[in-house]
């Protein structure tokens, strides 16, 4: 049977409403940001338990949005020399983010809770540490460190040592070409001379010949 010709308006104007109601959802989701769910309640903030053992681990912070979901800036931290290496924003459901934690630890390690003075603390001094060396953390590190909010680092009593031994230790990453190595070797040669840090490169090559 034919539709008639109001029939077919109302079935026009539903698909209307549908397609304009994803179109603000993709919009809505697209101007969630680290920044903008600063004042959010916090739900935790964890790091991984070998991050100093190993030199390199994650840490996380996590708010409660008003549906529900969790917004959380994840960093990859380099406490022995680099400082962050990466980072990035998510907004997830409970099972999401549990997921993304797991996947994180995947191989054996495991997240503890850290208070949020001191994780904002242990990045802002990783930070620091690898700025004093003449490395820049990764571009979107403040970006993603606004989710932190208000929290205060100063309120944190730990006083965090990074370096290995007293010295920078740099351990090339899996992302890194040989070639990048070599540069960040040379630069702690500059900046810290014969004998004033330590590295390791797993290769075959040999970048120093």
């Amino acid at each position: 049977m034919a539709l008639s010709e109001q029939q077919k308006q109302k079935k026009l104007l539903k698909k209307k409403q549908k397609k304009s109601a994803v179109v603000q959802a993709i919009k809505s989701f697209m101007s969630v940001s680290a920044v903008s769910c600063a004042d959010y309640p916090l739900y935790e903030s964890v790091v991984a338990n070998s991050l100093f053992e190993l030199g390199i681990g994650e840490v996380v912070i996590a708010r409660r949005l008003p549906n529900g979901q969790l917004a959380a800036s994840i960093f990859i931290v380099d406490v022995f020399c680099l400082g962050v290496k990466n980072t990035f924003f998510r907004v997830a459901s409970n099972d999401e983010y549990e997921y993304l934690k797991q996947k994180a630890t995947s191989d054996g390690r495991h997240f503890v809770s850290i208070h949020q003075s001191c994780a904002r603390k242990l990045l802002e001094g990783a930070v620091e540490y690898a700025k004093n060396l003449g490395f820049s953390s990764h571009p979107d590190y403040k970006k993603m460190a606004a989710l932190f909010g208000a929290i205060d680092a100063s309120a944190c009593p730990v006083a965090y040592e990074y370096g290995k031994d007293n010295k920078p230790y740099y351990i090339r990453g899996p992302n890194e070409s040989v070639a990048e190595a070599k540069k960040i070797v040379d630069k702690l040669y500059e900046k810290c001379g014969e004998g004033g840090y330590n590295f390791l490169i797993m290769t075959d090559e040999n970048p120093f010949d």
